[in-house]
């Protein structure tokens, strides 16, 4: 798991780094210094563990529940806390799209959830403990992951971040036109054209970070979804170990969540599982 957060950490933060020199260096010089010593400052900051509301906040476009909000996710909250799985503070988004996760936990002991959770647990649509479960699971996810510096690893790869959803954003406008996706699927084949072609011209160092960035593409989004693979993993068994794993399934089956034949095995087959395990042999005690 540390080697491939490697991989997807460094490049977001050396590109996110590379951004922000560009950007401040295009600002007027006394702008573009104070821009910068402030993002440092800000990273600083989050590093020792301040300014974690705003923070969490800002990057996860939320904001913290409403007294009527808590009051409909407090029952979640207790019934978490009577599991032994402590939140202390609860986000809600500002809007909510098709791709916006159900609940992330965050930071110290906190928790961003959509408003459609909220909407639903109030409607009776979702129940108390399914909640529970899916409030569960992001905190499993979050323990699995580890994250250190959280805040300020987020913060700093924003750029990267933005970037990444602008090209997306590109891909899908452009994606009607002819051989687009051959193009991509193909580019592999124009990064090794680059390399050898640079370094038959004398210009090695440009060919070979040409072939570098054609690379990250296919090794980048490989390791991000062994990373969401494995934390999933974790986070069912977190699920599991506190008897929700069944629940969580139902939740997820009925709202059309794709999930593996694996995954929904284990999840639903967990109480059977458990009652189909070798009985450990026991010494008796007989008096005469």
């Amino acid at each position: 798991m540390t080697v491939l957060r490697v991989v997807t950490l460094v490049p977001a933060l050396l590109v996110s780094f590379v951004l922000t020199v560009v950007v401040c260096a295009l600002l007027p010089p006394a702008l573009g210094l104070l821009a910068f010593m402030a993002a440092g400052g800000v990273l600083v900051a989050l590093a020792m563990g301040q300014l974690q509301r705003p923070a969490i906040a800002a990057l996860t476009s939320s904001r913290p529940a409403t007294e009527a909000e808590f009051r409909v996710m407090a029952p979640v909250l207790a019934e978490l806390g009577g599991r032994g799985v402590d939140i202390a503070t609860l986000f809600v988004r500002r809007a909510q799209r098709p791709s916006t996760p159900v609940a992330v936990a965050i930071g110290r002991r906190t928790v961003v959830v959509s408003p459609g959770l909220v909407d639903a647990t109030y409607r009776g649509g979702v129940t108390g403990t399914e909640a529970a479960a899916a409030l569960a699971h992001a905190v499993g996810r979050h323990r699995a992951l580890r994250p250190r510096l959280e805040l300020a690893v987020l913060a700093a790869t924003t750029p990267w971040r933005l970037i990444v959803a602008a090209f997306r954003g590109i891909g899908r406008a452009f994606a009607w036109l002819p051989f687009m996706r051959l193009a991509w699927t193909l580019r592999g084949v124009v990064g090794v054209i680059c390399v050898v072609q640079s370094v038959a011209e004398g210009r090695s160092w440009a060919g070979l970070l040409g072939g570098v960035v054609i690379a990250l593409t296919y090794v980048v989004p490989v390791a991000g979804r062994r990373i969401d693979l494995r934390a999933e993993a974790e986070a069912d068994q977190f699920v599991l170990g506190l008897g929700l794993g069944p629940v969580l399934a139902g939740l997820l089956r009925r709202y059309g969540h794709p999930m593996t034949f694996e995954r929904m095995q284990r999840l639903e087959n967990a109480t059977d599982h458990a009652a189909g395990q070798p009985q450990q042999p026991r010494l008796h005690l007989v008096h005469g």
